[in-house]
């Protein structure tokens, strides 16, 4: 798939979670209030970035390249990632959590995709994207809530797709042997945090840390299988990630 064929599945999945059920009268029960309540608050705001730099990077590279669908598909990549901040949100305020300002964890991220070039940006944000698919699956199972496990499901169908789409952007840039160790490495502190800061959604899921590495890792190997561009299609890389 090229820029211009990502541009079109972006615009095609705009209105992906227009059935979600706000309407549900459903709410958390205390227990599960107590174990989720923080996480979500952390994802919800880290999952809402303006992506300004990521953009302002990805228009220097597509003045280089010639690519025009470049900047106008990561837009609408980024738009996507802050829809899922928005249903979040949303959720939080129905269920009278309120929403984080700030956090330490987001801050790191955000410093870091703000130190160097595209690929140094691309690199954080498929750490980001890796962890998603086991924390999203564990969230969805860590409570009985219509809602939130509607907003994980549709959440997971966008970020596993996203493997794809990072997978095509990566490919081009050169990802020697020495890269691609630097990436796990830092892959590998991202899990443990995570893991620490969201151990009690894990544990509600049933998940244990070497399975969530697991699944972490996983997701980082779909990403390096679609490097080759040819093979940077959302159904390829859904196929690879096992539910």
């Amino acid at each position: 798939m090229t820029s211009l064929d990502w541009l079109e599945y972006f615009r095609s999945n705009r209105n992906a979670g227009g059935l979600l059920p706000w309407q549900t009268s459903d709410r958390l029960t205390s227990q599960e209030r107590a174990c989720v309540a923080a996480s979500i608050q952390q994802f919800q705001l880290g999952e809402g970035s303006a992506g300004a730099g990521f953009l302002r990077r990805g228009a220097a590279y597509a003045r280089v390249t010639g690519d025009a669908a470049f900047v106008p598909a990561l837009d609408l990549f980024i738009q996507e990632e802050q829809r899922h901040s928005g249903w979040l949100g949303r959720f939080l305020d129905l269920e009278g959590i309120p929403r984080l300002q700030k956090h330490w964890v987001d801050r790191v991220f955000r410093r870091l995709r703000g130190l160097a070039g595209l690929e140094l940006c691309v690199t954080v944000l498929v750490a980001a994207e890796a962890i998603a698919i086991p924390y999203y699956r564990a969230l969805r199972d860590a409570t009985g809530s219509p809602l939130l496990r509607a907003i994980c499901n549709h959440v997971l169908h966008d970020e596993e797709a996203h493997l794809g789409y990072q997978g095509l952007t990566l490919s081009r840039f050169r990802r020697g042997p020495m890269k691609l160790w630097a990436h796990r490495a830092f892959l590998s502190i991202t899990v443990a945090v995570v893991w620490m800061e969201h151990r009690r959604v894990f544990d509600r899921a049933g998940y244990d840390f070497s399975g969530f590495y697991a699944e972490t890792f996983e997701a980082f190997t779909c990403v390096e299988n679609c490097t080759t561009p040819a093979f940077a299609t959302a159904d390829a890389c859904r196929n690879r990630v096992p539910d």
